[in-house]
């Protein structure tokens, strides 16, 4: 790549303040947005169960309302999360054996053929299996997103791309509710199925592009050291970070039950809309979808701004997370109540961007976070823990969410319960809070011991 050409991508690339991308080269560029691409439409099947919750169980013969809750809302996704948590924990090791690139493509293949053949399933036995087998995409495909993020990008810009990344994963979740919704609601017997082939056809594509012309990152490349040390194979003692490193602790701590709240707003919520507020099933899909239009300005301007206080001050960024996620919790109990009291429309559509905003700030913080106190050998095997968390914390909340829906009547009081676990996922930031800046100084001077060793 000549001068000019440079000049030119680091132009374009600094409009979007990905500007360090430049320096990869043009299939390095190519492979980040192909990357994006990729994690849009592998969690674009994520939630596609929940705007057709009864229209799916009436194909596959299940028709009383609680049988729903608990074998679409409930088994499934325990079951889906507990295969991805398993598959996520083996990725930390195998990403040390193995390129990176073939990993991410077995892992896309791997989620979305099952997804893609849930379209013509005939039983719930065959339906369960398949959305199950779904989870080695997600599983696998999120340690190795953040693994290359981090040697794509440096501490001062790895929000803004983590924002980038979270913002392709939210998009493609929304997305995928949306259509599913869309489709439901038109076809009532066949549209939930079509739904499935959507969002899984095009990742076929873009593994293709991925595998002929993109290439993955320098292992270290980011902080300026690759050497024989960062091509170790990992063992329990990297494991045992979790407890050594208290940055990692208080990630790890919130990630179990701030994912339990999102159980209520991608399983139950679009139901809930339908059924309490007796809206229609488009009505009740385009809600979420204005939730979801807020979760995607939250998620990319939350790593903009938690950038920018990290480049002020270091702690500033544990700061916003802690208080948007506390101060998120009274919006999304509001949304469970307020719809028969708000004078119009506008008003609760407001109020679902606004709840989205506030709830999706911490996403692409805590991942630039992890990175940031992690050196580039280890950065597998901790977001492979940390998507172990997160992954136990969404399977438990839409069991939690069932369970609890089906010791009261009172559909919105068993929600609030849910959302309130976002108060102690906001307390375990006091971890990160008076620890992350000595615990990243901490990962410089290893990586710099390391260096000199070798």
């Amino acid at each position: 790549m000549n001068q000019k050409q440079t000049i030119r991508d680091k132009s374009y690339l600094r409009f979007f303040g990905l500007a360090e991308l430049a320096d990869h080269g043009a299939r390095g560029i190519l492979a980040f947005w192909v990357i994006l691409g990729m994690a849009f439409f592998l969690f674009g099947d994520q939630n596609l169960i929940a705007p057709n919750m009864k229209n799916i169980g009436a194909s596959l013969g299940i028709t009383d309302p609680n049988e729903v809750d608990w074998k679409l809302g409930g088994i499934i996704p325990v079951l889906f999360f507990i295969l991805g948590g398993v598959v996520s924990l083996s990725m930390g090791y195998l990403s040390q054996t193995f390129s990176r690139k073939n990993l991410l493509l077995a892992t896309v293949l791997l989620g979305e053929i099952p997804c893609f053949l849930t379209a013509y399933v005939e039983t719930y036995d065959q339906f369960l299996v398949l959305r199950t087998l779904c989870g080695f995409g997600l599983g696998g495909i999120f340690p190795l997103l953040f693994s290359l993020i981090g040697d794509y990008f440096s501490s001062q810009s790895r929000a803004i791309a983590t924002g980038y990344v979270s913002l392709a994963m939210g998009l493609g979740v929304g997305v995928g509710q949306l259509l599913g919704g869309i489709l439901g609601g038109a076809d009532p017997i066949n549209g939930w199925r079509a739904s499935f082939i959507y969002m899984s056809a095009p990742s076929f594509i873009f593994a293709a592009i991925y595998l002929f012309f993109c290439k993955e990152p320098k292992r270290g490349g980011a902080e300026g050291v690759v050497s024989d040390e960062l091509s170790h194979k990992i063992s329990l003692k990297d494991f045992k970070l979790l407890f050594e490193n208290k940055t990692n602790l208080g990630a790890f701590l919130q990630g179990l039950p701030g994912c339990i709240p999102w159980g209520v707003f991608f399983v139950y919520l679009a139901d809930y809309y339908e059924h309490t507020y007796h809206l229609s099933k488009e009505v009740s899909a385009g809600m979420i979808t204005f939730a979801a239009i807020g979760i995607f300005i939250g998620t990319f301007f939350g790593g903009v701004l938690g950038q920018i206080l990290y480049n002020i001050k270091k702690t500033y960024q544990p700061l916003l997370c802690m208080g948007t996620t506390f101060f998120g919790v009274f919006p999304a109990i509001l949304l469970l109540y307020s719809f028969d009291i708000v004078p119009f429309m506008g008003l609760f559509i407001a109020l679902n961007i606004f709840t989205g905003i506030m709830i999706s700030v911490t996403g692409p913080n805590v991942r630039a976070v992890l990175l940031n106190v992690n050196e580039p050998k280890s950065r597998s095997a901790i977001f492979s823990i940390y998507n172990l968390t997160d992954d136990l914390g969404k399977g438990l909340g839409p069991v939690m969410s069932a369970v609890i829906l089906g010791l009261t009547p009172d559909r919105g009081l068993a929600l609030s319960i849910s959302i309130l676990f976002w108060i102690p996922c906001a307390f375990a930031w006091f971890l990160v809070l008076f620890n992350y800046e000595k615990d990243e100084e901490r990962m410089h001077l290893l990586m710099k011991q390391n260096a000199s060793a070798t």
